[in-house]
Parts: C-alpha cells; sequence; structure tokens
C-alpha cells in the first residue's frame, strides 16, 4: 500500500464516523437544554424545596408615589393702599373666618378729605339748583329724555358730578383701611404688626384652607392606565411616619414631565395635624379582576425569560410564563400554568427540569 492510499483511506473513515454520529443524534427539548445549563443536573440527587398551590384570586396591588401636602387653595394677601397699620390681630397658624377684620390702616387723612367734598357737594347742589331754575321754562316743552340731558348738563357744569364721584373713590379707599379675610382659613407667613407704615401692594401674609388638603404626588407614566378618579390612597408624612391618613384620588394632571413622570392629587379625608409643604409618602390602591397569582419567589428567569417549576410526582416541571402586576410579594401569572398547580418556591434556582425534588414539611 502506497503512501497515498493510506493518507486517503483514514479520511474515507473518518467521513464515515462522522456521518454516523450525525445519523444517530436527536434534538433535545428546550427544557431539557436549559435544565442542563442549570446548576444541578438530572441525577439520583434530591433537592427539598417548599411548594404552595397557586390561587385564582383579586391580587392586592398598589401605585406608590412621594410627593407634598398642598392647600385647595392659598391666597397672598397684598396692602391695597399705604399707610400707618394701627391695628393688627395676624399670627401665623390663626384660624380666621371669612370677612373676619385682620387689620387696619389709619385713615384720619380719608375722613378730612371726606369732609371737604361734602361741603363741595353741598355748594354744588345750590349751585345746580339755582340754574335748574333759569332753565324750568324751557324744559316744560322738551321730552322726558331731553329733559334729563339737559339736567346731567347742569349738574356736570356745577361739579356736583365730579364730586359724587370723588365721594365714590374715597368711599372705597376707607374700605381698604379695614383688611378682612377673603376666605376662611388658617394664617401663615405673617410679615407685618401694628405700628408698622405700610405701602400699597406690600405683601402682609397668607391665608390657606387647613382643613381642605391634598396630597400632590408623581408617580409613574406606565402606572397611569392603572389610576381611576375615586380610588382610595393612603398618605404617610415622613415627619410622622406612625400616622397614615385615608385619602381619594381627586385629580390626574394630563401631562407627563421630562423624567416620565405624572402628577397625582389625593384629597386627605381627616387632615388634622398635616401642614402644607409636608413630604409624604402615599399608595393608591388599584382594584383588580381576578387571575392565577403565585408567590414572588416562585418565578426565576432562566435565559432572560420567567419560569415556575411546579411539583408533580417528585419531580420538578419547568414551565415557561407570562406574568403581570407585581405587587412585591405575589405576582399576576396571564399565561403557563393554571389555578391549582403546586408550584416550588424555594430552592428554585438550582433545579432543572424532571429534577427529584422533595417537599420540605411545613
Amino acid at each position: 500500500m502506497t503512501y497515498c492510499r493510506f493518507i486517503s483511506l483514514i479520511k474515507y473513515t473518518c467521513v464515515g464516523l462522522i456521518l454516523c454520529t450525525l445519523l444517530q443524534c436527536k434534538p433535545s427539548s428546550p427544557k431539557i437544554e436549559e435544565g442542563k445549563a442549570a446548576t444541578a443536573s438530572i441525577g439520583s440527587t434530591t433537592t427539598s424545596v417548599t411548594t404552595t398551590p397557586s390561587t385564582f384570586s383579586t391580587l392586592a396591588y398598589t401605585v406608590h408615589a412621594s410627593g407634598r401636602i398642598q392647600p385647595h387653595f392659598t391666597e397672598l394677601l397684598l396692602s391695597e393702599r399705604s399707610g400707618l397699620l394701627l391695628t393688627c390681630r395676624a399670627h401665623n397658624n390663626q384660624a380666621i373666618k371669612k370677612d373676619e377684620i385682620i387689620a387696619t390702616i389709619e385713615s384720619t387723612a380719608l375722613e378730612l378729605r371726606r369732609e371737604k367734598l361734602l361741603i363741595q357737594q353741598y355748594n354744588a347742589q345750590k349751585e345746580y339748583e339755582s340754574q335748574l331754575l333759569g332753565y324750568e321754562s324751557l324744559l316744560k316743552g322738551k321730552s322726558p329724555q331731553e329733559a334729563e340731558e339737559v339736567r346731567k348738563k347742569l349738574r356736570a357744569s356745577a361739579g356736583l358730578s365730579g364730586i359724587e364721584v370723588e365721594l365714590k373713590e374715597l368711599d372705597y379707599e376707607k374700605q381698604q383701611s379695614t383688611i378682612r379675610a377673603p376666605v376662611s382659613g388658617v394664617l401663615s407667613d405673617v410679615k407685618v404688626q401694628a405700628g408698622m407704615h405700610i405701602k400699597a401692594g406690600q405683601e402682609l401674609f397668607r391665608i390657606h384652607s387647613a382643613q381642605d388638603l391634598y396630597a400632590e404626588v408623581k408617580v409613574l407614566e406606565s402606572d397611569l392606565p392603572l389610576l381611576r378618579i375615586g380610588q382610595s390612597a393612603e398618605v404617610q408624612p415622613l415627619a410622622m411616619p406612625a400616622k397614615t391618613y385615608a385619602a381619594t384620588l381627586s385629580e390626574i394632571n394630563p401631562g407627563v414631565d421630562a423624567n416620565g413622570m405624572i402628577q397625582v392629587r389625593l384629597k386627605i379625608r381627616s387632615p388634622a395635624g398635616l401642614l402644607p409643604g409636608m413630604n409624604v409618602e402615599a399608595s393608591v390602591n388599584v382594584p383588580q379582576k381576578k387571575a392565577v397569582v403565585v408567590p414572588k419567589a416562585a418565578v426565576v428567569l432562566r435565559g432572560g425569560r420567567p419560569v415556575v417549576f411546579t411539583y408533580e410526582d417528585g419531580l420538578a416541571k419547568w414551565n415557561y410564563v407570562t406574568t403581570g402586576l407585581d405587587n412585591g410579594r405575589e405576582i399576576e401569572i396571564v399565561e403557563g400554568i393554571k389555578a391549582g398547580m403546586e408550584v416550588i418556591t424555594s430552592n428554585n434556582l438550582q433545579i432543572s427540569h424532571d429534577a427529584k425534588v422533595e417537599k420540605l414539611k411545613h
């Protein structure tokens, strides 16, 4: 046998072995291949696990958010005129009723101006009446509209109309000297006291609705489909972690900010003890329809996909699942297993399909 024939014989032998091997091989199932990648291989080793039945129930789900307490309304009161503040009973955290007098501004100059105008009005009235006597004969042949037009002109020429307007303006200024509460509420940011000289437009104090407060919080835009007006909620102030306030979702702002957040308002039912600006944590209770629910520990990731192992006759069975809502304790299973199936909740990271398992006694 020559050297070339020897080499050819070896080549044909290798090709034959490869073909034989390929023909005898069979494709493995995805579950078995995935199982081989698990830490523990299928064999005689038995893994102890805990199990629980999956249930068809309503998943308790909440949307969590954080924000601050805000009043339903707040108003900054400014002085409408300048002058000496004669009286001021305003102080922070003071409850005030609508139209209650809070402060008064000195108005002696206004009273003097009024007296002068009243004298001028008296003289102008006499002048008007005197002129009207001279036009009496001319008014007899005119219509009521024409006669009234003549009287208006006589009042203006006598100065009576202008004085009447000045008196109305003076009365308005006098009203501005008495500062009243525009609404019922609580005072804050009080910046004045009796004896101060104030100017028109100067800030005096704020008033807000202490009994009508809400939590203004931001939620993820992905949670928006779950939210509805009227849903119940709970608000917990950071300053009082042991205190929880019941609330209702009252408003959803139809806009998403640059961070993908949506602003919602939660109306506090009994806000006693809360103050505007307080930082709070909130949770909105989202009612859900019934679905297959398992403990969150039952779901593991294999190859980037969620898997639930079920217990069947001493073996662990691999089930790809589609998950839904997750409340941190339980998770909704949209597809993959049915209610009543016994799912494995421990040591499921180290088992594979058809691995031998035994249930731990509770």
